[in-house]
């Protein structure tokens, strides 16, 4: 199966890609599956405006590539950082733009990320406000790294308990992504998922 990542952060060298890569490395290297990471340091995608809705003409060449990759991950990972309590302007965007059937009915998980104590408002702002036309499918799980700096350093050491314990949940939660990826498969099979009328969420 394939999984896209989604780096949230347009800091180059952030702590959010340096999460994002450790998540790669085990999706890849032990759980064997196919991995895209869409870092939004460097994708460059076009902040939404209403030209999006123009069928006449490509909205920016890097959402179709973005946008291809997505079409074909059965399940999505957001590493979103906390700035300001919130998350970034470029990882907002992307969920305008992911509103087309990209990440419908696919299973998401969240992992956020802090420099400090923190990092629960990321986790209530995606939860809340990403799904609605996107019809995006958070898992129950999620994952808070806090105080980044000081984890995930190296891909296969751990540094500190807090390390260790950090590595377990993000594998563990990767784990029941996996499965939750396998079930949802059939869910958008489903003739009621194929043939639902109403494009936007209530």
């Amino acid at each position: 199966m394939k999984y896209t990542i989604v780096s949230g952060s347009t800091r180059i060298n952030s702590q959010s890609i340096k999460v994002s890569k450790y998540v790669k490395y085990i999706l890849e290297d032990k759980l064997g599956e196919t991995v895209y990471l869409l870092n939004l340091a460097q994708a460059n995608l076009k902040f939404w405006d209403e030209s999006f809705w123009n069928k006449n003409i490509e909205f920016d060449p890097n959402w179709t590539l973005a946008k291809k990759e997505l079409e074909e991950s059965d399940a999505i990972i957001i590493v979103a950082p906390e700035w300001n309590g919130m998350i970034p302007p470029a990882l907002k965007n992307f969920f305008h733009l992911a509103v087309k059937g990209e990440i419908k009915n696919k299973p998401g998980l969240i992992i956020s990320v802090s420099s400090g104590p923190n990092g629960v408002y990321p986790i209530t702002e995606l939860r809340l406000n990403t799904y609605k036309n996107s019809f995006f499918c958070y898992i129950p799980h999620h994952v808070i790294i806090r105080y980044v700096g000081t984890v995930l350093n190296d891909l296969k050491v751990s540094e500190n308990d807090d390390d260790k314990i950090i590595r377990e949940r993000i594998e563990d939660s990767l784990k029941v992504l996996v499965e939750y990826a396998r079930a949802f498969t059939s869910i958008r099979n489903s003739d009621a998922v194929k043939n639902f009328s109403f494009p936007f969420g209530m």
